[in-house]
């Protein structure tokens, strides 16, 4: 008892002497959560730390277990204010490592859904506003650029700067709360998020140990050009794709191209093999039902052909066969050409009269590619190139997946990146740090016709195991080395059931039925090389 009596005199006196004692965050998670206001971390500060020992509800988001919910904010320019979330779950049920979550479109809120999703599986999670916040008012909703409108700063927010420095102060954050580093890093996201997640790998390959990437577009002007050429059609005649001629196209193209894998099961496996012209669905003389227009045939064509300069120079891919159900929402509507509607007008020409109809896909072109933000040309600041040297050198993990019926990103976008990088690695050392997988028919990020549900955004997966599950599958792949060939995805219709599964294969490889067997189960399919495309 004397000894342990001395042992606290001198405790008492370290103070005095000058001497701190080192320890980790103080004890208890709800005193460690308080503790974290108030303090900066990296190039944030978090403004306010409350715990949550029942949960929280965040927007519309309803999470059910206890965690620590810390705000903070990221001032690098007078003009920014990027706000981002850490959400840290309990000691003892944390498993050791951290997760970043992306956003959708140019939208600017954090992502409670999939940060609670994160923090379920134990992770400690993160997500940023992208440095400005959606004004919930405007009829454009996470489309309008009021935002970026002469903010420059805030445009350079957006396309970096708020995701890596949000991501730096996170990770200081989960250091002072556990008393230790996270293990292990992840980025899981879709959409721009995906974009994002591309930005990282190749401008800040320490961020993140691995990860998971869908709808990635990386030059992210040439999807504003090409966004902007498929609504063109509606914006000059808005008879051009309506709910009916949408149906009707969609239905034919699938009536056509349906079969070319050899099953029927209104799936287009591959639609680089379906090749049909909208001309065919034509309405002859005296037709007025289950056929097209001339306009709406000429809209179906242009979409399909993709942005171009009128030498025939091409701007993006175009979009592909059996994503026509999509194109109502995507290129007509009350935002034509999602996020591009407002983006040259309001962000890059700053030209109040401009009008997208009237975008001319030479002179607008060359205009977009030499707009300054900042001290920066508009594809220095948005987009990135094919180029994952540093990620790879570190060992870093990427599954990328896309589907094959997204309507908002061509699929083709993330086919030219993954050949880009097989050109510029060889195919068996592109494999080695970055798998990339197609879904037949799922739509953006998820849902559509076909199959998904293999975690992240396409939706839960069937099964909480590698096999089922990018997000597990990753981290097997980053601790233990083990990559993954295929995952099994799943059919889910509106009651939620389970109607079909089938083999996603690695790209380029593609699931084919073994010819017998119930064609609705994965089991009587494999993954084989591709036949060559016509």
């Amino acid at each position: 008892m004397r000894h342990l009596k001395s042992f606290a005199s001198i405790l008492a006196l370290l103070p005095l002497l000058g001497i701190a004692a080192t320890h980790a965050a103080p004890h208890g998670d709800a005193e460690g959560c308080a503790a974290l206001a108030g303090k900066n971390f990296g190039p944030g500060k978090i403004e306010s730390a409350q715990w949550k020992p029942d949960g929280d509800t965040v927007g519309t988001t309803k999470v059910e277990q206890p965690f620590c919910r810390a705000i903070g904010v990221s001032t690098p320019t007078k003009d920014s204010h990027i706000g981002f979330e850490v959400w840290l779950p309990p000691t003892a049920s944390w498993n050791g490592n951290f997760r970043g979550e992306g956003s959708g479109g140019s939208a600017g809120a954090i992502s409670p859904g999939p940060m609670r999703d994160a923090l379920a599986m134990g992770y400690a999670t993160m997500s940023t506003d992208n440095g400005h916040l959606t004004d919930n008012t405007d009829p454009l909703g996470g489309y309008s650029q009021h935002w970026a409108d002469h903010h420059p700063q805030k445009m350079i927010d957006w396309a970096w700067r708020a995701l890596h420095l949000s991501t730096v102060a996170a990770k200081d954050v989960v250091k002072s709360f556990y008393g230790k580093p996270a293990g292990k890093n992840y980025f899981v996201a879709c959409s721009a998020g995906g974009h994002h997640a591309l930005m990282e790998a190749t401008r800040f390959p320490a961020d993140y140990d691995g990860m998971v990437a869908g709808a990635a577009p990386w030059q992210w002007t040439n999807l504003m050009i090409g966004h902007t050429w498929n609504a063109g059609p509606f914006l000059h005649d808005a008879s051009t794709i309506t709910p009916d001629s949408a149906a009707i196209l969609s239905r034919r193209v699938m009536a056509a191209c349906d079969k070319l894998d050899g099953v029927e099961d209104g799936v287009i496996a591959d639609p680089r093999r379906c090749k049909v012209d909208p001309v065919e669905f034509r309405c002859k003389a005296g037709e007025t039902t289950n056929c097209l227009t001339a306009a709406q045939v000429d809209a179906a064509r242009h979409i399909y052909a993709g942005p171009t300069r009128s030498d025939g120079t091409r701007i993006l891919p175009g979009q592909v066969r059996g994503t026509e159900l999509g194109w109502l929402s995507q290129n007509a509507g009350k935002a034509p050409g999602g996020s591009s509607a407002e983006f040259w007008r309001t962000s890059i020409f700053q030209q109040p009269d401009f009008k997208n109809a009237d975008f001319d896909f030479d002179r607008d072109t060359d205009r977009a590619m030499k707009t300054k933000i900042g001290d920066h040309t508009l594809p220095e600041v948005y987009d990135q190139k094919p180029n994952m040297d540093g990620f790879r050198k570190r060992g870093g993990k990427m599954i990328l997946f896309q589907g094959w019926a997204d309507f908002t990103i061509t699929p083709m976008v993330d086919v030219d990146f993954y050949t880009r990088l097989a050109a510029r690695y060889g195919q068996d050392k592109t494999d080695a740090f970055l798998r990339f997988f197609l879904l037949p028919g799922m739509g953006h990020c998820s849902g559509g016709v076909g199959f998904s549900h293999i975690g992240g955004a396409t939706g839960a997966p069937i099964k909480p195991d590698p096999d089922h599950d990018m997000v597990r599958a990753l981290d097997v792949w980053v601790r233990k080395g083990e990559a993954p060939s295929l995952f099994i995805a799943a059919h889910v219709n509106d009651k939620k059931e389970v109607t079909a599964t089938r083999p996603v294969c690695r790209y380029p490889l593609e699931a084919k039925y073994v010819g017998h067997g119930d064609n609705s189960l994965a089991a009587n399919w494999s993954c084989q090389a591709p036949e060559k495309l016509p």
